[in-house]
């Protein structure tokens, strides 16, 4: 049984002005209370009674790997494995240049991607001036990751005709999270112009995994990867609740804070479906991907039965402001450990922006940072956010280094967040 560490909350994808700003407490961001349970009792400051948003964060986003047009080249890969009336110099040709670049994709291709969004009128605040600040929250976040399982090719000759067989694969690993959480923070302590506030956040994490092998051999005549992957999540996705508790503190003084979160501190286990069961009761391309499946299990490849555990992971974060109309800001957050998002990559994200808000109703803030994931890829990241109207916030983030897709280069990763944020 393989025992991998997530993060149910999905560190592939930042939210909101988070993408820019990294993990902080944002006090002009209601989407930070997921950064720091401490940050409502902060954002709550000068409030009273009951808070509510309008559209929390909606966004995208992708990572690709070192290789160029790789679901192009997979997809040219099936077709010729369709073709049952190769020439002898064709299916060398198909075998000289196929097996090079399975080889290579199974060490740098890779495609990614994910989605996220808030439930309308989350998050809700209710501060008390005795009691402190209560908050609910919820959202739903997915992902996907696609890697290449790869094999020789061998050629099969009929009397004047051949063809290439292989047992290369796609992996395809994806995870579905809908989490409602409950979180209390207040201030703890006062000294001089310094607030220490202080929060636990409880979530229900309702988390859907899956995980499949797709045999390139195996696909039918018009049926492309991407109707593949689709037709065959279902059958092996599986779903469990469970609990998990973040904490954090936070320093807040006249013109910086410092705080600390760690999330996760229970470390709940979600389970995969056995990826193979009986592939005599399978029927179509489902046969195919089984049988693949096991020899890639018994050759330790993969993993049939998996287990996720939410690790925990602590987060350090400071921020710096000086100015009265115009507000200037300097941002700066790094998690103290890595960990694995819910489909297996690992992350570990240290950030520093700068922010200017301004006393005006069009733009009133703008926002820039750059991003480097410690861990795993190492990716570096520059962003992008901008206020408009006082209400909509949109930031963006895309990767340093670059991939080839349909000839055109394009960032080999990249995310958006836009939200409307108005409170009543």
């Amino acid at each position: 049984m393989g025992i991998t560490t997530a993060y149910a909350n999905d560190p592939f994808q930042p939210v909101g002005t988070s993408i820019t700003t990294g993990n902080i407490s944002f006090k002009k961001s209601m989407a930070s209370i997921s950064n720091n349970p401490a940050s409502a009792s902060y954002f709550m400051q000068g409030e009273s009674g009951l808070v509510m948003n309008i559209l929390p964060p909606i966004g995208a986003g992708y990572e690709v790997g070192k290789i160029d047009s790789l679901i192009d080249e997979l997809n040219e890969l099936v077709d010729i494995l369709e073709n049952d009336n190769l020439t002898a110099q064709n299916a060398l040709d198909a075998k000289d240049r196929f097996e090079p670049f399975l080889e290579l994709a199974s060490k740098d291709g890779l495609l990614k991607a994910a989605g996220h969004a808030g439930i309308p009128f989350f998050p809700l605040f209710y501060f008390n001036s005795e009691m402190g600040t209560f908050t609910l929250n919820a959202k739903i976040n997915g992902s996907l990751r696609s890697t290449v399982i790869d094999d020789t090719i061998d050629i099969v000759g009929f009397n004047d005709s051949f063809k290439i067989i292989t047992s290369a694969a796609l992996y395809v690993k994806s995870a579905g999270l809908t989490q409602l959480s409950a979180g209390y923070s207040r201030p703890v302590w006062k000294r001089d112009e310094g607030v220490l506030h202080a929060g636990a956040t409880l979530n229900i994490n309702r988390l859907s995994l899956s995980k499949n092998l797709i045999s390139f051999a195996g696909l039918e005549d018009g049926n492309d990867i991407a109707d593949a992957i689709e037709d065959d999540y279902e059958n092996n996705e599986q779903s469990s609740t469970n609990l998990s508790l973040d904490v954090g503190v936070l320093w807040v003084d006249t013109n910086y804070s410092l705080g600390l979160s760690v999330k996760d501190i229970n470390q709940p286990e979600y389970e995969y479906k056995n990826l193979v069961s009986d592939c005599s009761q399978e029927q179509g391309i489902s046969v195919d991907n089984c049988l693949v499946a096991q020899d890639a299990i018994a050759q330790g490849r993969i993993s049939g039965q998996e287990t996720f555990v939410a690790n925990s992971q602590a987060t350090l974060e400071a921020s710096t402001w000086l100015g009265d109309s115009t507000k200037w800001l300097l941002h700066t957050s790094i998690d103290l450990n890595d960990n694995n998002d819910p489909i297996g990559d690992i992350y570990q994200w240290a950030s520093v922006s700068a922010s200017a808000q301004f006393n005006n109703w069009f733009i009133p803030q703008l926002r820039i940072g750059y991003s480097q994931n410690l861990a795993g890829t190492e990716l570096g990241y520059y962003s992008l956010g901008v206020t408009l109207l006082k209400r909509a916030q949109l930031d963006v983030r895309w990767s340093s280094d670059s991939v080839e897709v349909d000839g055109s280069s394009i960032p080999r990763s990249a995310f958006f967040s836009l939200s409307i944020q108005s409170q009543f």
